[in-house]
This record gives structure tokens, C-alpha cells and sequence, in this order.
């Protein structure tokens, strides 16, 4: 990195400009969240069309320096091979929208990537890539605290969830923002007990308890368990004494955080009930600076993060004198070791003490005292993940070795599931990785990820004695990749973006150490070139694909608004619609929205030609869509529409078996069979009698699923309700009136007696009940009296009912 360093490059610092304002100014819109949904696209694509455009401006660098016989181009095939992989699996992708989003996104990671790979070569281009990083970091952690004491309003920052207000800042996720405080408060220690200058220290000493105050705010306890694990990881990596400062900086912001934890918690939960929203249509409340909740807030901030910083100063005065006094343990070849092995063994103590004798209720507000309590291996949330991992590999059985596509996860878990949770993300970045792109992707992937960290930890050992300060990009991208393994903090594009950004300093810091000779034909005048100008094709390519997108999407928001607000009639509302989904052939949301339309029109006027155009539709986003669960449900119903019930029923068993846990699809499918038969029961007494049938088991597999549930820990959540419904219950009660079943439908249908009958389906329950009754020649004279009252036209309902069935 020494080469090079007083070159000044304006295709260099230009792109590094650039980057700094995707990490300064773009993570404030969800962090750009994808979660595979219409409504968090918009922003990811504005930020890629920034960025490879960007990239073009980076190409024209990396073409003038690259240098094939180094690691910089070997590192850059290996990052090219993961969106390459996405774009592989994208062709038997279940969800071929999402997979082709998911190539995008990792376009986005490899440009980052190879943009540091190869432009942050020199002293100076490293201090300003580490000057980003931190002040992006910062600048969250700062927008966190104005939301946690009511100065600035962004949805969902404080997350109240089991009557507990979590900090999430701009990720609208508590345990996300956990991992991501966590990877800057030990990015934070180090760099003051690293930096050159007391000046530079000091302003990182500053942000330590804001950052822990921040952590402890979201209640994370999985990123708190990782705090000991990974603080002993980074402490074999530091020189003896510098251990001792690392530790002793820790220790100073943690004590003094847990000092002012108490006030400030209070003081946060009093503003967070002020200014929360209480519903959707509410408006949220912006305190003034002069409200007396903010003053206290921030001088309990400030007050703490002065004695740290003074905590810190004295710390480094005492740094030499230290250096001096363990040079000669420092020789010593296993003198890194000495003080993790110590902090393990204190870890325990120390855990035991908390964790074991109660101490944590006094000295932390009793919201997070509860949490840390319930840190075991039987907690809900350890149980569910643990479910999530096991539903991955069953899933992935299927899709070994290319795996299912980028959305994979998304479309195909409730298929898998052990338990009707919902969860639109495996809640582990490397599970996640495997159901899209398969052993071969999750290999690739952990084979660039380790190369990198292996080839940069051999050679940092080396030289650690001098504690260079880039190891700081270690720090980052190592923690936030280790809880990434508990968590989806890589589905956030901006994390994302920053852990790849991190590892591409790591490869390009010892690039030059190993050499490959047989590479270095490339260097040659006339294939120099080649691989910078191929990489400029694929970031035009990715340019004008998700520039596509882009326009696809501005064309549906205005047929939205037209159909909204100017209230146009159907044919103008298609032809923006129309347009976008020429644009975005695959997008469910478009063609949904069109098959939607159609289909209130239909129900308007009674055209067929209105449903066949919504049949066509719908058969042609099927094959880009096929678990689809609106795209299915639409399909049903048009299917209905067209009064093709033996097809719609087939719809609903393609329903059962892709959405298992989805108690809906349940009910209609034995609602269907229970009408259908009796409709064929004239005709084709045999067909019906098939359909019945069909229906009881159906019923049995709800009964067995049940039971299934009952065997779950008492400790996990079950997820979505799943239990015999009043709508199925009067379903299963026809289908045992048909058969003559009387006792089983009276047993099936009593419970619905107490139900609402203003609800049809209730009524329809209840009349059958009756109508079972009078076959065995009973009565409930008080519960007839009460349908009657509730609709008049039951009376001669149930007289017809018991007509046909005499």
C-alpha cells in the first residue's frame, strides 16, 4: 500500500467521492432493505444506477493500474463468480423477478468490491476509505439517538414489539441495527486505541457510549452473546499491550454506559411513548431541542461520553509506559494469546455472576434485565431459527446444486416448513445463500469470504506487532458477517454494500505479496485492456437492465395514481400498466395489479372476454411466478369466473400442497368439494361421493397437522393460527349431511351455535346443524328461533334443505 501513495488520481478520488455519497446520503431510505417485495425496489434500484455508473468512472483507473500476476485479479474472478452464480440459478428459478434482482444486487456488491480491491492502493485513498466508513457508521448511530429522543421521525425507528420500544434507526429492524453497533463499537475501540494522533482517538472515544447506549437499546440478546466471542477473536490479533488498552476502553465505555443506562432508558421509553404513532393514520410528534426529555437525553450523553473520552486520554498517556514495560513479553511467541485465554475464563465468571445470581436487576433497567434473563437455548427465538436452518436444508435437498434462485427462500418455504411461522427471510445470511444458489454458490461464496480473511490474517500476523490501522476492516466485516449468521443483516443492500466494500480492502492491502507469474501475459499492451472493458459491458449491461426496471416501476405508480386519484377508466388505466409490464415482463406485483383490474371488471359487467384476457394473464406470469400465493388465489377465482370449477378445485390442491400451513386454501378446497358434489350428485353420483371424500381428507390432514403443532417446544411460537375454522367446520358438516353422516355433522357443527349470526357462512353452518338434528329426530326450537331473527329467509331454507334430502 506504501506504492503509490502520493499519486494523485482523479478517476480515483472521483470514484471514491462517489462512494461516499451511496454510504453518506443512500442508507436513509430502509438501509435499502430488499425484501423481495414492489414497495423496498424503488430505492435499490436508484442506488444501482448511481453506482455503476460510478463504476465506469473506477474502470477507467483500474485499467491504467491492474496488474494480472497479482491477487487483485485472481480476488476480482472469485467476486464475479457470486453474481454469476445468481444469474446461473436464475434460469430454474422459482420466483425469476427475484432472482434477477438478487443478480443485480450482487452486480451492486461486486462493484464495491473491486472498486476498493482496486483503488484503495494507496495511504491516503485507505484513510479515506476508513474516513466513510466510520462517518457513514457514525451518522446512523446519531440519527438513531435524535429518533430515540424525538427530534427527527422515521417510520418505524422505534419499534414497539411486546410492549418493548427496540431502536432500530433507519433499519426498521432492531436486531439488524444490533449487529451493525456492534461491528462499530469494536471498529470504534480500536481505532482509539490505534490512532496516531490523541485528537483522532478522542473523536472515536466520543461515539462509544452513544453507540453501546444505542446497543443496548435495541435488546438484542443474540448480538449480545456474540459480544465476548468477538471481542476475544479481535484480541489475538492485537499486541499485548495494546490488548490491555483495547480491553481497558471497552470496559471504561461499558461501565459508563451502564452508569447513565437507567435515567436514559426512562427518559427514552417517557419520548418514545410521546411521540409513537399510535395507529397508521396518526401523525408522528417531532419534540423541540428545548423540551426538557431532550435536554436530559443528551446531557446523560454527553456527561458519560466526556468522562470515557477523559477515561481514553488517560489510557493512551499510559500506552508507551505499558509498550515499555511488556516489550519483552511481546517477543514472546504466544504472548496474544495470554490475555484472551485470561478474558475467557473472566468471560465465564462474569457471565455466571449475571446471569446466575440476579445481579443484572440492579444495575440495568429492568426492560433489558428481562431480556438478558431469558438468553438460553430454549427461548423462542433460538428455537425458531433453529427451525428456519432445518426447513433451509430441507428445502435445498431439492435444489442441491444451483439451488432455487435469488427469492428462493421467500417463495418456497411455507412448502417446507416445519410450523406455520412467517418469515420472509431464513434469518441466517449463509442458509439464505445456499436455498438460492445452491452447495456450489454457499462454497464460492465461503471460499472468496475465507480467502480473504486468510491471506490477509497471514500477512497482518506478520506485521501486528505494528498495528496497522486497516485492520479495522477486519473488525467490520468479520462481525457483521458473524451475525449475519443468526440474522438477515445482509439483506440489507447498504450492509451489504459495506461488508463487501470492507473485504475488498482486506484483499487489496497485501495484494503484491504473492505473485502469479503465469498471469502476467495478461499485462501485455494488447490483452491489458480485456478485462476492464468486459467489466465496463456487464456495468452497462446492469445499467440499462435496471434502468429498465426503474422506468417500469414509475410507469405503475402512475396508473396507480390514475386509478386513485383521477379515477380513469379501465382502458386508460392499461396503458401505463401495460407498458410497465412490458418493461418488467416478470414482476408479480404488475401483472397481479392488471389480473386484479380485469377481474373487478368482470365482476361489473359480466363480459367473458374480460376473464379470458385475466386467464391469459395470469397463465402467462405463472411461468415466471408459479408460488405466487396472490398470482394462485387469482387464478382460483378467475377460474370460477369462467365457471371452471373442476379446474379451480385443482388450483386449490395446487394451493394445499405449496402453502401447507395456510389454513385458507384448507377451507376453500373442502368448501369446493362440498358444494361441488352435491351439484354433481344427480348426475354422477360417483364423482360426487369422490369429491366428498376428498374433502373428510383434507379435513384429516388439518386434524393431523394439529397434532403435529402439539408436539412443538412449549417455548417456541407456533406462528399463524392453524385450527379447524367456523367456515371449515360448516364445510366438513355438508359433506357429512350428504353422506348421511348425522352424528358427525351435529358434532362438527355444534360449536357454531355460539357464533355471529350475522356471518352467511355461520348460518349456513347452523342449518345444517338443524337440518342434522331433524334427521335424527331431534330439535333446538330456541336456536331455530335465533337464525330465524338473524335472517327470516332461513326458515325456508332449511325446509328446502330438508326437502332435498328426503
Amino acid at each position: 500500500m506504501k506504492q503509490k501513495q502520493f499519486d494523485f488520481s482523479i478517476t480515483q478520488w472521483a470514484t471514491l467521492f462517489g462512494l461516499a455519497i451511496f454510504f453518506l446520503c443512500l442508507p436513509y431510505q430502509q438501509a435499502l432493505f430488499n425484501s423481495f417485495t414492489y414497495n423496498f425496489e424503488v430505492p435499490i434500484y436508484e442506488a444501482m444506477l448511481f453506482i455503476f455508473a460510478v463504476f465506469l468512472v473506477a474502470l477507467a483507473y483500474m485499467a491504467r493500474y491492474l496488474k494480472y500476476d497479482s491477487l487483485e485479479f485472481v480476488f476480482g474472478i472469485g467476486m464475479l463468480l457470486i453474481p454469476v452464480m445468481y444469474w446461473i440459478s436464475s434460469f430454474q428459478a422459482v420466483a425469476y423477478h427475484n432472482a434477477v434482482l438478487m443478480v443485480f444486487i450482487y452486480g451492486l456488491y461486486a462493484v464495491f468490491f473491486l472498486t476498493a480491491l482496486s483503488l484503495v492502493s494507496t495511504r491516503n485513498s485507505s484513510l479515506a476509505a476508513e474516513m466513510i466508513m466510520f462517518l457513514s457508521g457514525y451518522a446512523i448511530v446519531i440519527v438513531g439517538l435524535l429518533a430515540a429522543t424525538g427530534q427527527v421521525s422515521i417510520k418505524d425507528s422505534i419499534w414497539l414489539t411486546s410492549g418493548t420500544y427496540r431502536l432500530t434507526s433507519v433499519f426498521q429492524y432492531s436486531n439488524t441495527y444490533a449487529g451493525f453497533l456492534l461491528a462499530f463499537f469494536l471498529c470504534a475501540a480500536f481505532a482509539v486505541v490505534n490512532a496516531k494522533r490523541t485528537i483522532t482517538a478522542c473523536l472515536h472515544a466520543i461515539m462509544l457510549v452513544p453507540i453501546w447506549v444505542s446497543f443496548m437499546l435495541t435488546y438484542s440478546r443474540g448480538a449480545l452473546v456474540l459480544v465476548p466471542i468477538l471481542v476475544l477473536v479481535i484480541l489475538v490479533f492485537l499486541r499485548l499491550d495494546k490488548q490491555i488498552a483495547y480491553i481497558g476502553t471497552l470496559i471504561v465505555s461499558v461501565a459508563a454506559t451502564f452508569i447513565v443506562l437507567n435515567p436514559f432508558t426512562e427518559n427514552y421509553i417517557d419520548i418514545a411513548k410521546r411521540v409513537t404513532p399510535k395507529s397508521d393514520y396518526e401523525k408522528p410528534y417531532i419534540l423541540p431541542f428545548r423540551d426538557p426529555a431532550v435536554l436530559k437525553g443528551w446531557l446523560i450523553l454527553l456527561a458519560a461520553s466526556l468522562v470515557v473520552t477523559l477515561c481514553v486520554w488517560a489510557i493512551r498517556k499510559a500506552q508507551p509506559w505499558l509498550e515499555r514495560r511488556l516489550v519483552e513479553w511481546v517477543k514472546r511467541k504466544y504472548s496474544a494469546l495470554i490475555l484472551p485465554a485470561v478474558g475467557a475464563v473472566l468471560g465465564l465468571l462474569a457471565a455466571f455472576t449475571l446471569f446466575g445470581t440476579g445481579i443484572t436487576g440492579k444495575i440495568l433497567p429492568q426492560s433489558i434485565a428481562d431480556r438478558i434473563a431469558n438468553i438460553n437455548f430454549r427461548q423462542h427465538s433460538v428455537l425458531e431459527r433453529m427451525t428456519f436452518y432445518r426447513d433451509a436444508l430441507k428445502l435445498s435437498a431439492d435444489y442441491p446444486l444451483l439451488g432455487a434462485g435469488g427469492g428462493g427462500w421467500n417463495a418456497l418455504y411455507e412448502q417446507y416448513q416445519n410450523n406455520p411461522y412467517i418469515s420472509r427471510q431464513a434469518h441466517s445470511y449463509f442458509f439464505q445463500t445456499l436455498v438460492e444458489i445452491g452447495w456450489i454458490g454457499l462454497g464460492l461464496l465461503i471460499v472468496l469470504i475465507g480467502g480473504v480473511f486468510l491471506y490477509y490474517l497471514r500477512h497482518y500476523w506478520r506485521e501486528r506487532t505494528e498495528q496497522p490501522r486497516h485492520f479495522v476492516f477486519f473488525i467490520l466485516a468479520f462481525a457483521i458477517l458473524a451475525h449475519s449468521l443468526i440474522d438477515f443483516d445482509m439483506s440489507f443492500v447498504y450492509i451489504g454494500a459495506l461488508v463487501f466494500f470492507a473485504l475488498g480492502v482486506l484483499g487489496a492491502v497485501y495484494r503484491d505479496k504473492i505473485l502469479v507469474p503465469r498471469l502476467s501475459v495478461l499485462n501485455k499492451p494488447r490483452w491489458r485492456f480485456l478485462y476492464p472493458a468486459s467489466l465496463a459491458i456487464l456495468s452497462i449491461t446492469l445499467f440499462v437492465q435496471v434502468f429498465q426496471e426503474y422506468a417500469a416501476s414509475g410507469l405503475y405508480l402512475k396508473a396507480l395514481n390514475m386509478a386513485v386519484k383521477e379515477k380513469r377508466p379501465l382502458e386508460e388505466l392499461l396503458v401505463p400498466l401495460d407498458q410497465a409490464i412490458a418493461n418488467s415482463p416478470a414482476h408479480p406485483t404488475y401483472a397481479y395489479t392488471k389480473i386484479d383490474w380485469l377481474s373487478q371488471a368482470f365482476q361489473q359487467t359480466a363480459d367473458r372476454s374480460i376473464a379470458e384476457q385475466a386467464k391469459t394473464q395470469i397463465d402467462r406470469i405463472m411461468a415466471f411466478e408459479p408460488y405466487d400465493r396472490q398470482i394462485i388465489l387469482a387464478k382460483y377465482r378467475n377460474h370460477k369466473d369462467l365457471q371452471e370449477y373442476k379446474e379451480a378445485i385443482a388450483v386449490l390442491e395446487e394451493g394445499i400442497s405449496k402453502f401447507q400451513w395456510d389454513i385458507k386454501f384448507y377451507e376453500a378446497a373442502v368448501m369446493e368439494y362440498a358444494v361441488n358434489g352435491r351439484n354433481e350428485y344427480p348426475r354422477n353420483p360417483a364423482l360426487a361421493q369422490e369429491y366428498w371424500n376428498r374433502g373428510l381428507e383434507i379435513y384429516g390432514e388439518v386434524l393431523r397437522r394439529m397434532d403435529m403443532l402439539k408436539n412443538l417446544p412449549e417455548e417456541q411460537l407456533q406462528g399463524r393460527s392453524f385450527q379447524v375454522t367456523p367456515f371449515l367446520r360448516q364445510a366438513v358438516g355438508q359433506i357429512y349431511y350428504a353422506l348421511r353422516q348425522y352424528d358427525e355433522a351435529v358434532e362438527i357443527l355444534e360449536p357454531l351455535k355460539d357464533g355471529d349470526f350475522h356471518d352467511p357462512y355461520i348460518r349456513l353452518g347452523v342449518r345444517f346443524y338443524l337440518a342434522s338434528l331433524h334427521q335424527l329426530g331431534q330439535s333446538d326450537d330456541a336456536l331455530m328461533a335465533r337464525l330465524v331473527d338473524a335472517d327470516a329467509k332461513e326458515r325456508k331454507e332449511l325446509e328446502g334443505l330438508l326437502r332435498m334430502s328426503s
